[in-house]
Protein backbone atom coordinates (compact mmCIF):
# COMPACT_ATOMS: atom_id res chain seq x y z
CA UNK A 1 0.00 0.00 0.00
CA UNK A 2 2.82 2.44 0.79
CA UNK A 3 4.30 2.05 -2.68
CA UNK A 4 0.95 2.62 -4.34
CA UNK A 5 0.27 5.72 -2.24
CA UNK A 6 3.72 7.13 -3.06
CA UNK A 7 3.04 6.64 -6.81
CA UNK A 8 -0.05 8.85 -6.38
CA UNK A 9 1.74 11.51 -4.33
CA UNK A 10 -0.05 10.59 -1.11
CA UNK A 11 1.83 11.15 2.13
CA UNK A 12 1.49 8.10 4.42
CA UNK A 13 2.35 7.61 8.06
CA UNK A 14 2.93 3.93 8.73
CA UNK A 15 2.92 2.25 12.12
CA UNK A 16 5.59 -0.34 12.73
CA UNK A 17 8.07 -1.62 15.27
CA UNK A 18 11.32 0.34 15.37
CA UNK A 19 13.05 -2.64 13.74
CA UNK A 20 10.90 -2.12 10.62
CA UNK A 21 11.18 1.68 10.31
CA UNK A 22 13.67 1.42 7.43
CA UNK A 23 11.22 -0.75 5.51
CA UNK A 24 8.43 1.81 5.99
CA UNK A 25 10.78 4.54 4.75
CA UNK A 26 11.96 2.43 1.79
CA UNK A 27 8.40 2.08 0.56
CA UNK A 28 7.63 5.78 0.98
CA UNK A 29 6.11 6.10 4.44
CA UNK A 30 6.89 8.06 7.58
CA UNK A 31 7.31 5.51 10.39
CA UNK A 32 5.87 5.81 13.88
CA UNK A 33 5.83 3.19 16.64
CA UNK A 34 2.53 1.52 17.28
CA UNK A 35 1.02 1.08 20.75
CA UNK A 36 -0.61 3.27 23.37
CA UNK A 37 -0.83 7.01 22.62
CA UNK A 38 -0.32 6.37 18.90
CA UNK A 39 -2.28 9.48 18.00
CA UNK A 40 0.30 11.64 19.82
CA UNK A 41 3.18 10.13 17.83
CA UNK A 42 1.28 10.62 14.57
CA UNK A 43 0.61 14.27 15.39
CA UNK A 44 4.30 14.73 16.19
CA UNK A 45 5.38 13.84 12.63
CA UNK A 46 2.92 16.06 10.75
CA UNK A 47 1.14 19.34 11.09
CA UNK A 48 -1.40 18.34 8.42
CA UNK A 49 -4.74 16.83 9.35
CA UNK A 50 -5.09 13.07 9.05
CA UNK A 51 -7.88 12.54 6.55
CA UNK A 52 -7.84 8.76 6.03
CA UNK A 53 -6.97 5.76 8.17
CA UNK A 54 -6.48 2.19 6.99
CA UNK A 55 -6.25 -0.24 9.89
CA UNK A 56 -4.54 -3.51 9.04
CA UNK A 57 -3.73 -4.47 12.63
CA UNK A 58 -7.01 -4.31 14.53
CA UNK A 59 -5.65 -3.52 17.97
CA UNK A 60 -7.59 -1.21 20.27
CA UNK A 61 -4.70 1.28 20.15
CA UNK A 62 -4.78 1.40 16.35
CA UNK A 63 -8.55 1.77 16.11
CA UNK A 64 -8.67 4.34 18.92
CA UNK A 65 -6.00 6.41 17.16
CA UNK A 66 -7.92 6.26 13.88
CA UNK A 67 -11.10 7.44 15.60
CA UNK A 68 -9.20 10.23 17.36
CA UNK A 69 -7.33 11.45 14.27
CA UNK A 70 -9.84 11.13 11.42
CA UNK A 71 -12.88 13.36 11.63
CA UNK A 72 -15.02 11.62 8.98
CA UNK A 73 -15.86 8.02 9.93
CA UNK A 74 -16.48 7.25 6.25
CA UNK A 75 -12.72 7.68 5.75
CA UNK A 76 -11.71 4.99 8.25
CA UNK A 77 -11.42 1.41 7.00
CA UNK A 78 -10.28 -1.74 8.76
CA UNK A 79 -9.41 -5.17 7.48
CA UNK A 80 -8.72 -6.48 10.98
CA UNK A 81 -11.34 -5.15 13.42
CA UNK A 82 -14.82 -5.80 12.02
CA UNK A 83 -16.46 -5.85 15.46
CA UNK A 84 -15.04 -2.41 16.31
CA UNK A 85 -16.12 -1.10 12.91
CA UNK A 86 -19.67 -2.24 13.53
CA UNK A 87 -19.69 -0.83 17.06
CA UNK A 88 -18.10 2.52 16.17
CA UNK A 89 -19.69 3.13 12.78
CA UNK A 90 -16.79 2.86 10.32
CA UNK A 91 -16.20 0.45 7.45
CA UNK A 92 -14.72 -3.03 7.57
CA UNK A 93 -13.69 -4.81 4.38
CA UNK A 94 -12.62 -8.40 3.89
CA UNK A 95 -11.80 -10.85 1.16
CA UNK A 96 -15.06 -12.67 1.80
CA UNK A 97 -17.10 -9.59 0.84
CA UNK A 98 -18.11 -9.56 -2.83
CA UNK A 99 -17.27 -5.85 -3.34
CA UNK A 100 -13.79 -6.40 -1.87
CA UNK A 101 -13.17 -9.37 -4.14
CA UNK A 102 -14.44 -7.40 -7.15
CA UNK A 103 -12.11 -4.50 -6.36
CA UNK A 104 -9.09 -6.81 -6.05
CA UNK A 105 -10.04 -8.50 -9.31
CA UNK A 106 -10.28 -5.12 -11.05
CA UNK A 107 -6.77 -4.00 -10.08
CA UNK A 108 -4.86 -7.29 -10.15
CA UNK A 109 -3.65 -6.99 -13.76
CA UNK A 110 -2.34 -3.46 -13.17
CA UNK A 111 -0.47 -4.52 -10.03
CA UNK A 112 1.06 -7.49 -11.82
CA UNK A 113 2.15 -5.20 -14.67
CA UNK A 114 3.74 -2.76 -12.22
CA UNK A 115 5.58 -5.58 -10.46
CA UNK A 116 6.72 -7.01 -13.79
CA UNK A 117 8.07 -3.60 -14.82
CA UNK A 118 9.98 -3.29 -11.54
CA UNK A 119 7.79 -0.39 -10.38
CA UNK A 120 6.20 -2.30 -7.50
CA UNK A 121 8.18 -4.48 -5.14
CA UNK A 122 6.41 -7.44 -3.56
CA UNK A 123 8.37 -8.35 -0.42
CA UNK A 124 8.67 -12.11 -0.06
CA UNK A 125 8.97 -13.39 3.51
CA UNK A 126 9.33 -17.00 2.51
CA UNK A 127 9.02 -19.60 -0.22
CA UNK A 128 7.72 -22.98 0.84
CA UNK A 129 7.12 -26.29 -0.90
CA UNK A 130 3.40 -27.06 -1.01
CA UNK A 131 4.05 -29.94 1.38
CA UNK A 132 5.03 -27.32 4.01
CA UNK A 133 1.88 -25.21 3.64
CA UNK A 134 0.78 -25.97 7.21
CA UNK A 135 4.13 -24.79 8.60
CA UNK A 136 3.90 -21.61 6.49
CA UNK A 137 0.38 -20.97 7.80
CA UNK A 138 1.61 -21.35 11.37
CA UNK A 139 4.36 -18.78 10.69
CA UNK A 140 1.77 -16.35 9.33
CA UNK A 141 -0.30 -16.78 12.47
CA UNK A 142 2.58 -15.67 14.71
CA UNK A 143 2.38 -12.04 13.65
CA UNK A 144 4.02 -9.85 11.04
CA UNK A 145 5.64 -12.03 8.42
CA UNK A 146 7.35 -9.09 6.72
CA UNK A 147 6.08 -10.01 3.29
CA UNK A 148 4.18 -12.54 1.25
CA UNK A 149 4.57 -16.26 1.40
CA UNK A 150 4.79 -18.26 -1.81
CA UNK A 151 3.97 -21.92 -2.14
CA UNK A 152 5.69 -23.90 -4.87
CA UNK A 153 5.13 -27.49 -6.07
Amino acid sequence: MLQQARRRGIRVIGTASAARFDEVRRFGGIPVSYGAALEDRVRAVTDAPIVVALDTVGTSDAVDASLELVEDLRRIVTVAAPARAAADGFRAIAGSQPESAAFRDSIRADLIALAGAGELEVPIAGIFPLAEAIAATRMLATGHAGGKFALIP
